[in-house]
């Protein structure tokens, strides 16, 4: 997303991204449908043969490694349930992949002739075998196995107005935030003080001499090659003695200034729950229903570009009063109340947060899948059906003004991140959030990776187990279409579940180690052979100064 680029970040973990309550299954369902026969189709069969294309040029590699991960060349017979699984599933969101890579020259072919495959598994299974090699990621140690978690969309409810109850602002990308990309800062001075001009909300460097611009002290900041803009805003007259850049405010800094009087920025929405906006947060979008059923689908624009330091969040148990042996509401449609439980940040036993679900440090037993509180307030508007329009019965007003808890906010306020959301174009419900690739998430077939190891649209297999209390298999074929914030290292996956309750629940449970491997076109395979990575079929072991298993300047670059 994003988190964010949490995008999420993050939540619970999470984690790219809310939106309608309508009861979709979120899960991909573990039954296949028939398929049609594959004789339907004998000359695209016989173009796509199990058999991988007679291989020239330079011989593959066997090994290669990058500054963040090392693969290995592998067979697709050793791939643990590439056989079962049911390609047809996977099939749009390699299209989607597609609306973008089809561009590059190794892609364009590959993504023409993918119009032509038949609708059938074995025909799709053999055309990723027959244009694909096989690398196997693993960590620069040799390690196999990393962390799998998973995320989804939550609901929120808000309004366009703010009143007693609804107090929260939804913020949008503050006028006054500035980014600057410092690769493009000669290498020479990225720990110095250089002069930079605004153009719009970019910050170049300016020319020598030049009055008209700001001093801006590099040493001041954390230079990381994930993310190369630095969040800044401006300080005084340009040219003045006064003039200088600073970090843009923290979340802290953000609340002691008042949102939103206090900052330059549009508001988006009003909701009614500071921690259910600081759950939207982690997971980078969301869906918002509005007073008369229409659903706001907001997605992340921008963050503050402090680090992310999540908290953890304790339901409280729902206290229902009995009538004559009648429960005095419906507790699925109540909203959930929840409670800051300790502090995360320095807590060494708390959980990493990515956009999906927690990610435990701590002993399995420590705490069971399946109860993760932060997934838990993100369920408390996905619990809530989804709602036809509003028509005679108004919102009911709480009694007394509903105002934010002091002691809540400076909880929340110990996590200095901070993301602004934008709204986007009404899409067919059954369509997740849009990830940092730019195209839908595909529930059960999309997740967030690590891009400075595992490109961005690129097909991956996931082999992790099940979720707790499910029969839907991951092991699967996946494509790498987002990116968060806690997304980080070589094995890693953040797995998109959808929207809703069920998706909520699976989120929750997936908590596993897991294994990855990427699939990459066979002509940009062989081009390993002679690149930086590898020298005479040799790996260069830790020594390479590659970031980038495949450089694409966007999400990875080989920075000067």
């Amino acid at each position: 997303m994003k988190l964010l680029t949490y995008s999420v970040f993050a939540l619970a973990t999470v984690v790219g991204l809310a939106g309608c309550a309508s009861k979709q299954a979120a899960a991909p369902s573990p039954s296949k449908p028939a398929e049609p026969p594959v004789a339907t189709a004998p000359a695209a069969e016989k173009k796509l043969s199990n058999a991988p294309p007679a291989k020239t040029g330079p011989k593959l590699p066997s090994e290669v490694r990058t500054r963040n991960a090392m693969f290995k060349l592998t067979s697709y017979d050793e791939l643990p349930g590439w056989q079962q699984d049911d390609m047809r599933a996977s099939w749009s969101a390699f299209r989607n992949s597609c609306d973008v890579l089809q561009k590059r020259e190794d892609w364009r072919e590959i993504c023409a002739d993918s119009k032509t495959v038949p609708p059938n598994t074995r025909a799709m299974r053999s055309f990723f075998e027959s244009r694909f090699t096989l690398l196997r990621i693993l960590h620069t140690d040799s390690r196999g196995d990393g962390e799998v978690t998973g995320y989804f969309e939550p609901l929120l409810e808000g309004q366009a107005q703010r009143d007693a109850e609804f107090n929260t602002p939804v913020m949008g990308v503050p006028r006054d935030l500035y980014t600057i990309d410092w690769s493009r800062v000669p290498a020479a001075q990225r720990r110095s003080v250089v002069r930079v001009k605004p153009e719009g909300n970019l910050l170049l460097l300016a020319q020598p001499g030049d009055a008209a611009s700001y001093p801006l002290d590099l040493r001041r900041f954390v230079l990381d090659d994930r993310d190369r803009r630095l969040r800044l805003r401006l300080v005084g007259d340009a040219g003045s003695p006064a003039a200088r850049v600073d970090p843009y405010y923290t979340r802290a800094e953000l609340d002691a200034l008042g949102l939103p009087q206090g900052i330059n920025a549009p508001v988006v929405t009003w909701v009614n729950d500071p921690l259910a906006l600081y759950a939207m947060q982690v997971q980078g979008s969301g869906r918002v229903r509005m007073p008369n059923g229409q659903i706001l689908r907001l997605q992340y624009a921008e963050q503050n570009g402090h680090p992310f330091k999540p908290l953890r969040v304790t339901p409280k148990a729902k206290v229902v009063v009995a009538t004559r042996g009648l429960s005095g509401g419906n507790t699925a449609d109540r909203a959930d109340e929840f409670e800051i439980e300790g502090d995360a940040p320095g807590d060494a036993e708390a959980p990493v947060l990515t956009r999906g679900v927690t990610l435990a440090q701590r002993a399995p037993a420590a705490k069971p899948a399946g109860n993760d509180p932060l997934v838990d307030e993100l369920l408390k508007g996905a619990r809530k059906p989804a709602a036809a329009p509003a028509t005679t019965q108004a919102r009911p007003q709480p009694a007394v003004a509903a105002q934010p808890k002091p002691a809540l906010a400076g909880k929340l306020s110990s996590d200095p991140s901070y993301v602004f959301f934008k709204t986007v174009p009404e899409r067919p419900q059954s369509e997740g959030p849009q990830g940092a690739l730019g195209v839908p998430l595909t529930p059960g077939r999309s997740v967030a990776v690590d891009p400075r190891v595992t490109p961005l649209g690129y097909p991956v297999f996931l082999s992790a187990p099940a979720p707790a209390g499910s029969n839907i298999s991951m092991q699967r074929l996946v494509f790498a279409q987002d990116t968060g914030g806690a997304i980080r290292g070589a094995v890693r996956a953040d797995y998109f579940w959808g929207f809703g309750n069920e998706a909520g629940q699976m989120a929750r449970a997936t908590r596993h180690r897991g294994q990855m491997w990427v699939l990459l076109p066979t002509a940009e395979a062989s081009r390993l052979a002679t690149s930086k990575l590898v020298t005479r079929g040799v790996s260069l072991g830790g020594e390479t100064e590659n970031s980038c298993l495949v450089p694409d300047g966007e999400f990875c670059s080989e920075a000067d």
